[in-house]
């Protein structure tokens, strides 16, 4: 079902179209990301339900436009997006098996990587964000409502919502929706999607776009995508940050649509102008999946952007100082005025606030970034870097190519700025990805992917010169590639490292332990509401201890779903303070009715890595359990469960 949602929007509107072979396969995925990132906007506005049928017609709508667009606008009637150009373009289907193989190995790969991590298809990460995506995925599913300018609202109970990305908890809970399944185990398969097909496809396209339709290289391409630990493993290590793992998994096919809009290769696999209309269809799935995946597109094609308008302004000086600096200053209004267009959004702003202390020495983060081996891992994997470095001096020397190692370089510093410096410019320069070194080491992948599989097959070109009979034919430096790539990958020492990190996000401890959101005790208290309690009651808790959790597995309304919420009513701040009281306190008690409390999840104080002392946070809900306004229901080991009893001193 994941891969009908996936593949069947978006290979509708490329049909119609007429966009076919390797670019048709590989952009899918992005295409039908926007598509439903876009139909959950619209549908509250419509006032219909989340569900299939919304999508549907979120496709047949797009399908239309793209329809009516290609034949109206004579720029995309033509050209390799077409059938028979795209015939003449490449001759045979030949790169499009290979690539497919190549993205098959890695989704194999990142299954492997899975399994080892997880004991179940049911078990969840238990990150600091992971509360937020579980209960965020369950309120679209419960209030049918999975608008980017809505799912915000479960922690804003005052009614009041802001943008927050919603791409993946629309193809969580449309899954959800469609199939049944638990959240979590909606989460670890569009996990295993996103990382093992949405970013090898991602990776080909902007292989072929860089180095052409060589089928070693492609298949390296998708193959090696799932070999770095940096990306897509350690989002779900720190985390877990699902929507930069959808967002960074498109953003290679991204940066190749730019690619070919201001620099097409000779044989591109879109023309312009049909790239250009993919970037309208690439950039709503992008912007509500995480919109910092826009300027990980343009810091990867940074050396390039700045040599076309260092170009740009040096032709306009030459046909005359005053047409330069009349562009100089075109330019900076330009700037200028995107600067004022960002700074305007609250959302952006609020990306200065945050700020990672330097855990590293800048030489030691740099050298760990360059050999992908970021915190928590240290074990470098040299084979990998060794294949970049390669791919960057072929792309240089051979391709002619040198932006390529200008932006594996500009991306080797960014991970030390956030890691190993506080310097303030620090901040500034990777505000976008909060200064967090774990979001920003996962960019490093973007561009060493396609260097090393370029390096893998220039390597293989190297021994089949020699006639090394292996690899004497085509097929037989295909099939090396691919073998080359999976041991390249379970290979790496790094890589199991990065499984024992994950897994230790998976796992469930026996006894409270500050690691984890819930331990076994109460997780199995967790799974018992739905015979405690009713969907219509709302339970009392203290988010900073994993009780949070509630709402997404047992799917029952929590007072406090989340540990950073935004904002509380009045009733709510009185509960979070003087719960404790509402046997006997009348205001207190008008509070609790008010909201409709009628339980009580009291986890203790193993609180989860956040605040020096969450106690302090909520003391009303933390003293509550015992007093006299509450009754034990059921208790596994340290975790309880109260039914609200007595209220303002009256028998409920």
């Amino acid at each position: 079902m994941t891969l009908l949602i996936l593949g069947v929007p978006g290979a509708a509107v490329l049909a119609a179209l007429r966009v076919r072979g390797l670019a048709a396969m590989c952009l899918t995925p992005a295409v039908s990301v926007s598509i439903v990132s876009a139909s959950a906007v619209v549908a509250p506005l419509i006032h219909l339900p989340w569900g299939w049928p919304v999508v549907l017609l979120g496709t047949c709508v797009t399908v239309t436009g793209a329809w009516l667009a290609r034949r109206f606008i004579p720029a995309l009637k033509t050209g390799p997006g077409s059938v028979a150009a795209r015939r003449g373009a490449s001759g045979s289907r030949g790169p499009v098996p290979a690539a497919a193989i190549g993205v098959l190995a890695a989704l194999a790969i990142t299954a492997v990587f899975l399994v080892v991590v997880s004991p179940s298809p049911e078990q969840f990460t238990q990150g600091y964000d992971s509360v937020f995506h579980l209960n965020a995925t369950e309120y679209a599913v419960q209030t049918r409502n999975a608008s980017s300018f809505g799912i915000s609202s479960f922690i804003l109970p005052s009614g009041r919502s802001v943008f927050y990305p919603a791409g993946w908890h629309g193809l969580a809970s449309l899954l959800v929706l469609l199939t049944g399944i638990s959240i979590p185990a909606a989460m670890n398969v569009l996990t295993l999607a996103v990382a093992g097909l949405v970013w090898p496809l991602s990776c080909v396209f902007f292989t072929r776009t860089l180095f052409g339709e060589k089928r070693s290289v492609l298949l390296a391409a998708g193959a090696l995508s799932a070999a770095f630990p940096a990306f897509p493993y350690l989002l779900l290590q720190y985390g877990s940050a699902y929507p930069n793992l959808l967002s960074n998994a498109m953003v290679p096919a991204g940066a190749g649509l730019v690619l070919l809009i201001i620099r097409p290769p000779a044989r591109p696999p879109l023309e312009p102008a049909m790239a250009l209309a993919m970037v309208v269809l690439f950039l709503p799935g992008t912007a509500m999946a995480q919109p910092n995946g826009v300027f990980s597109i343009l810091l990867v094609l940074t050396p390039l952007l700045v040599h076309r308008v260092y170009l740009w302004l040096r032709r306009g000086f030459r046909r005359g100082r005053r047409r330069g600096w009349a562009l100089t200053a075109a330019l900076a209004a330009c700037v200028a005025a995107a600067a004022g267009i960002l700074l305007s959004l609250p959302q952006f702003r609020s990306l200065f606030n945050y700020t990672s202390p330097a855990f590293l020495p800048f030489w030691l983060a740099l050298v760990r970034n360059i050999t992908h081996a970021p915190d928590p891992i240290w074990f470098p994997a040299v084979a990998l870097t060794l294949l970049a470095l390669y791919g960057a001096w072929t792309a240089a020397r051979v391709h002619g190519m040198r932006w390529l190692p200008a932006s594996l370089l500009l991306l080797s510093i960014t991970y030390p700025l956030a890691a190993g410096t506080n310097l303030p410019v620090a901040n500034v320069v990777m505000a976008p990805w909060w200064d967090n070194p774990e979001r920003i080491a996962a960019l490093m992948p973007l561009a060493a992917v396609p260097l090393a599989a370029l390096g893998l097959g220039r390597l293989l070109d190297r021994v089949r010169a020699r006639r090394f009979r292996l690899v004497s034919t085509r097929k037989g430096t295909t099939a090396a590639a691919a073998v080359l790539a999976v041991v390249l990958a379970f290979s790496n020492p790094g890589f199991w490292q990065m499984a024992g990190a994950v897994g230790q996000m998976y796992n469930v401890p026996p006894q409270p332990d500050r690691l984890a959101q819930v331990d076994a005790q109460e997780l199995s208290l967790i799974r018992r509401l739905d015979t405690l309690t009713t969907s219509r009651d709302v339970i009392a808790n203290n988010p900073y201890n994993g009780s949070a959790l509630a709402m997404a597995l047992a799917g029952r309304h929590m007072l406090f779903p989340y540990s950073s919420q935004g904002d509380l009513t009045a009733d709510q701040y009185t509960l979070r303070f003087w719960l404790n009281r509402v046997g006997s306190d009348q205001a207190v008690c008008a509070a609790a009715k008010r909201l409709g409390v009628t339980y009580l999840l009291d986890f203790g104080t193993d609180y989860i890595p956040a605040f020096d002392n969450p106690k302090s946070l909520y003391p009303g809900v933390t003293l509550a359990g015992g007093t006299e306004g509450f009754t034990l229901v059921a208790r596994e080991g340290h975790a309880s469960l109260y039914k609200l009893t007595l209220c303002g001193g009256v028998p409920m």
